[in-house]
């Protein structure tokens, strides 16, 4: 795995556990919250408040599942009266209250009694954390020596001074063992998450990174063939200069090669500087459009002047190469581009396939509407002497990019980059196809304006 596919998955995986930690942690807060709302308000249901008529015979017996009733009509145990169901039996009134514990405490005689129940706390804790509920006034707490939680209904009125105080007690890890089943399971979320999510980061990271270790590789690849296409011109010129420099005492005209020699070879490193400046300048006014989001200033464009135009400049240079040039091109044709953006791109084309075709050969330049869309315009230019291998087809329009065999061949692999750039801000699609049979096309597609 490269540097930069380790730094994606380190750095998504890091700001993805960070979002699900805080997230993971509110939604923690939120059930323990949840659940201690639900203790809360089965602990109310449980201490919902009672009428405690006056008499003697009103104190609930320990180990007895019925709250307190009144006295005369009410038994041994302090029944209810007949025909009316114990306050924690009648249906409907309260949730669940299993592991709650319900103590009746009455101030006037100092007495507490505790409906069984599953929780079981000893006698001096119930005494102490009463005491404490009693001090605090009441209402839903927490008591963190005796690690209880309490709910009073206080003051519930018996009758003279028969006031009676009904609490419910449920034990802190009530609360507590199912937070930690919840972090549990939270836990358990998280890891599957963050082990799915690294699967996914491994296989993004690939596709995130790849442009960027394209760049890298068309960056050193650039540093390269740019020293490569410097290095010849600058060992001409300092091999001449040193050849002069070791005849001081001749003349001009006898060191002419020499001169020549290097005028030559800045003039090639001109081409290269101008070439550069020239690809630079349309990188610039690509990113400026994109920038504003503004389209091309297109205008109905003559594209057969253009490539007429094109023809009659290169004519010349076919002539002198020994190249027979023909052209197909009707007349009125318009297309919707820039003019000077057809033109660059007829000329570089014709240009650029002179320059491959043997001595002797032929280059074909058409002009016509494409038989699959009538609104587009096709200018094509061929040369039938030349044949690109297919490995290197696709990176024909690569800054700097030759094939092995071209190495030899004059100029710097810019000239496609260029012609490639000046079509897009031309609204034009450049592409090419090679074949032995029919040696290559190159085709620029135009939108008619007709």
């Amino acid at each position: 795995m490269s540097e930069y596919r380790r730094r994606f998955v380190l750095y998504t995986m890091l700001l993805i556990g960070v979002v699900l930690i805080i997230a993971f942690a509110a939604l923690a807060i939120y059930m323990y919250r949840s659940q201690l709302s639900e203790l809360e308000k089965t602990m109310s249901l449980v201490v919902e408040p009672l009428d405690m008529p006056s008499g003697p015979g009103n104190r609930p017996q320990q180990g007895d599942d019925r709250p307190p009733s009144p006295g005369g009509d009410g038994g041994e145990h302090g029944e209810p009266p007949d025909g009316e169901p114990p306050e924690g039996d009648r249906p409907g009134r309260r949730a669940s209250d299993e592991g709650i514990l319900t103590v009746f405490y009455k101030p006037a005689t100092d007495e507490i009694s505790m409906i069984s129940s599953r929780l079981t706390i000893d006698e001096e804790t119930v005494r102490s954390a009463v005491e404490a509920i009693v001090a605090n006034g009441g209402g839903f707490g927490r008591l963190k020596e005796q690690r209880l939680f309490y709910r009073c209904e206080n003051n519930l009125q018996g009758g003279g001074g028969n006031s009676v105080y009904k609490i419910a007690l449920a034990d802190a890890s009530y609360i507590t063992s199912r937070t930690v089943r919840s972090l549990l399971l939270l836990a358990a979320v998280f890891a599957a998450v963050m082990g799915l999510l690294f699967a996914v980061s491994l296989r993004l990271s690939k596709l995130a990174a790849k442009p960027m270790e394209d760049a890298m590789r068309m960056e050193r690849q650039f540093v390269q063939d740019l020293s490569h296409d410097l290095k010849t011109p600058v060992t001409v010129v300092l091999a001449n200069n040193s050849i002069l420099r070791s005849n001081p005492e001749a003349r001009v005209g006898e060191q002419e090669q020499w001169i020549a020699s290097t005028d030559s070879a800045c003039r090639d490193m001109m081409e290269l500087v101008n070439s550069m400046l020239t690809l630079s300048q349309l990188d610039s006014d690509s990113e400026k459009r994109s920038q504003s989001r503004a389209a091309a200033p297109l205008s109905p464009v003559d594209l057969s002047e253009a490539a007429e135009k094109s023809v009659l400049q290169m004519e010349s240079v076919a002539y002198d190469r020994g190249v027979t040039l023909e052209s197909d091109i009707p007349a009125g044709l318009l297309a919707r581009t820039t003019e000077q953006g057809a033109e660059k791109i007829a000329s570089g084309l014709i240009e650029n396939a002179l320059k491959y075709e043997p001595d002797g050969g032929k280059v074909a330049v058409s002009l016509k509407r494409s038989p699959k869309n009538r609104r587009r315009l096709l200018l094509t230019v061929q040369n039938f002497g030349s044949f690109i291998e297919p490995e290197d087809l696709p990176h024909i329009f690569e800054r700097f990019y030759r094939g092995d065999k071209a190495r030899s061949e004059q100029g710097h692999g810019l000239g496609l980059p260029i012609l490639k750039r000046t079509a897009e801000l031309a609204e034009a699609e450049l592409t090419v196809s090679s074949s032995r049979e029919n040696g290559t096309v190159f085709t620029a597609a135009f939108d008619s304006a007709e």
